[in-house]
């Protein structure tokens, strides 16, 4: 078995037309020892995770690791192409700390305010058991996830010997994705602080978007898959279009503001002025 994960290659062929005179062109692989070492990477945190969040009785803690899954497979696929471009390792290092910081944000939140109010309430939903159900109804699915939304950064993180304008473009998105992520937290974690859990915030980027923290994450995903598709990785699409969806309809907007206006009463105001997602300037006749 082991011979031939170490032989065998994922291939994604496609017809392209140079010049009048068609080609086939094989698109760059991610080989599948690469794949295994990932998913055995994704399992192992999601295993660890769940067995934290049982002595814990903390779900929440799910979100601490979360960062890991990719930050982990783009060690793992950079490795394999060591040495790599000064730019890579930059870019490698750029999302180490965004890992780490989306885990300690998660970490200080959860030791101010305790599980996180999504995991509680299925927590009661699931009723009798729901230590084990966790495991794969929450931690493998979240692996699984994890491991999917990785796989651009195969190419992403290993492409700069193709380094480009549209790739120096993509590192921007990114980079400005990232700052406001850190801005939305930070400000959110602000007021967090003082609110009575009643209040609603919609200064500073909140005044644009209900979600900025988001928004700013999916700038990151679709600026990685940019610079994977550069690379020969388009077949990822799977994996922005996967983090977008989970985002809107998933883990993301749909269940936070599920039951919100009934806990904070200026939301239903706030929403009818104040975009979802993308930065708007706030409507001035609701």
């Amino acid at each position: 078995m082991y011979i031939l994960a170490a032989a065998a290659k994922i291939y994604v062929v496609l017809p392209s037309i140079h010049s009048g005179n068609e080609k086939i062109h094989h698109i760059n692989m991610i080989s599948l020892n690469l794949l295994v070492e990932s998913a055995a990477w994704c399992l192992a945190l999601s295993v660890v995770a769940w067995s934290i969040s049982v002595v814990r009785t903390d779900v929440g803690i799910a979100d601490v690791f979360w960062p890991w899954f990719s930050a982990g497979s783009a060690v793992i696929y950079a490795l394999d192409s060591w040495p790599l471009p000064a730019t890579s390792v930059g870019f490698l290092g750029l999302l180490i700390v965004s890992a780490s910081r989306l885990s300690l944000a998660v970490i200080r939140r959860t030791h101010r305010a305790g599980e996180d109010r999504r995991y509680t309430d299925i927590r009661n939903r699931w009723g009798k058991g729901f230590a084990i159900k966790s495991l794969p109804g929450i931690f493998l699915m979240q692996g699984l996830m994890g491991f999917a939304l990785a796989m651009p950064l195969a190419y992403a993180v290993t492409g700069f010997q193709n380094a480009s304008i549209l790739g120096s473009l993509f590192i921007a998105v990114w980079f400005l994705g990232f700052l406001l992520q850190v801005t939305a937290d930070r400000q959110l974690s602000a007021f967090s602080k003082a609110d009575d859990g009643t209040g609603v915030l919609s200064t500073g980027v909140w005044r644009y978007s209900r979600h900025p923290n988001y928004f700013g994450e999916l700038c990151m995903v679709w600026a990685i898959f940019g610079l994977a598709a550069a690379n020969g990785g388009a077949w990822t699409l799977f994996a922005p279009l996967l983090m977008t969806w989970s985002i809107l309809r998933f883990t993301g907007i749909s269940r936070m503001e599920d039951g919100i206006s009934s806990r904070r009463p200026g939301y239903e105001s706030y929403m009818k002025k104040t975009s979802a997602l993308i930065p708007l300037p706030p409507r001035k006749h609701v």
